[in-house]
């Protein structure tokens, strides 16, 4: 498959010194890359940090061997590069004119650069997020009448894998990318302890995804204090598990204000989490799943085709609610989301009393495509 960011990649190919690839495990991160090498006929060098043997050795190295393994060829792409111990100095050198090599990075975790590095890579547009593939580039690759039959299966197990792959294959990868995620972020000396409430934590916003949070809730659920609640949200923001969707509030005195929904990125990672692979029929978090998907999918269509937009929810505190609010250039519209396309969905009236100019839009399975793609 052919992601919609390809030809922007290789067209940077030749012009930077250093490209970072970022998005969650098994994104396809390495093969999009090597693609383009291939494509191009470009020979290079891979270091997959992600193998601990291959890590422990390439970490034994000093900057100046690491250097020097760099010009060993004109390319180099290092997976993982979080795992590299020396990641700062080694590419501050690159930009200094010590490797005459081009550094093609991939990370699935925020990898440990300082800001002003990372703000220079983006800047220069070489940084690169790469989700799992959208719905909109598999209806590409198919057909949207085809893949549509598929969009049962996409609530369920996201888009890790296509929809031929084996339902226990599905799942075991799941489970997998979960622990990945989880022991990815602590040391083998700290692991036990903070990764069991990591786990806890997608667990319990898992098992209410779609609802309305403060972190002082998620904390008492775990028994953690607030601080430690909002680092690991963050870390699971950073590592593309999950996206924060703020109240939007402007002081009212019914509005919640101090409260977030957590849209995870593949509902596959939010049901394997509480393992809950049933079908949709044996489901009663269809609503849920489905407002969850389409806001991760429009999010993620939005970061591929360079749209510029903030998100927020909207809800009253007698439960009235907009399932999603995205804001740019062209203004800001309202939507709600509903499964079953025959069940009728009201607006909240005290939204559209008080927010006259955002309109409020209904999405079902007959009309999320044109949700999903609008411009």
């Amino acid at each position: 498959m052919e992601r919609r960011i390809y030809s922007a990649f290789v067209a940077l190919m030749p012009t930077h010194k250093i490209i970072l690839v970022s998005g969650p495990k098994n994104s396809g991160k390495s093969a999009f890359i090597e693609g383009a090498f291939s494509e191009k006929k470009l020979a290079y060098q891979k270091i997959e940090l992600g193998e601990a043997s291959t890590r422990q050795e390439i970490n034994k190295l000093s900057l100046a061997e690491l250097l020097w393994l760099a010009n060993q060829s004109d390319h180099m792409l290092l997976c993982e590069c979080e795992h590299l111990a020396l990641l700062q100095e080694f590419l501050e050198e690159v930009l200094n004119g010590k490797v005459n090599a081009s550094i093609i990075l991939t990370a699935a975790n925020p990898p440990k650069i300082e800001e002003e590095l990372l703000e220079a890579l983006a800047y220069q547009g070489a940084h690169f997020y790469l989700p799992p593939p959208t719905f909109y580039e598999y209806t590409n690759e198919t057909s949207l009448p085809i893949e549509s039959k598929g969009i049962d299966q996409r609530l369920i197990y996201g888009n890790y894998y296509s929809l031929n792959t084996q339902k226990l294959d599905k799942e075991v990868g799941l489970n997998q990318t979960i622990n990945n995620i989880v022991s990815a972020n602590f040391s083998a000396s700290n692991r036990i302890n903070k990764s069991a409430v990591l786990l806890r934590t997608i667990q319990v916003l898992a098992n209410h995804i779609g609802q309305p949070l403060s972190y002082n809730q998620i904390a008492t659920f775990i028994g953690v204090d607030n601080e430690t609640i909002e680092r690991y949200i963050s870390i699971l923001c950073k590592s593309h598990v999950l996206y924060r969707l703020p109240s939007y509030s402007t002081d009212k005195k019914y509005e919640l204000k101090k409260t977030n929904i957590f849209i995870f990125l593949d509902n596959g990672i939010r049901n394997a989490s509480i393992n809950n692979f049933n079908d949709l029929l044996m489901r009663v978090d269809i609503d849920a799943l489905w407002m969850n998907w389409l806001i991760a999918e429009r999010i993620k269509w939005n970061k591929i085709n360079n749209v510029m937009a903030d998100y927020f929810f909207w809800r009253s505190h007698t439960r009235q609610q907009v399932d999603f609010i995205e804001c740019n250039v062209k203004g800001m519209e309202g939507y709600k989301f509903k499964y079953n396309k025959k069940k009728p969905l009201k607006k909240p009236p005290l939204f559209q009393n008080h927010y006259p100019d955002i309109p409020v839009h209904t999405v079902n399975t007959g009309t999320y495509f044109s949700f999903l793609t609008k411009k």
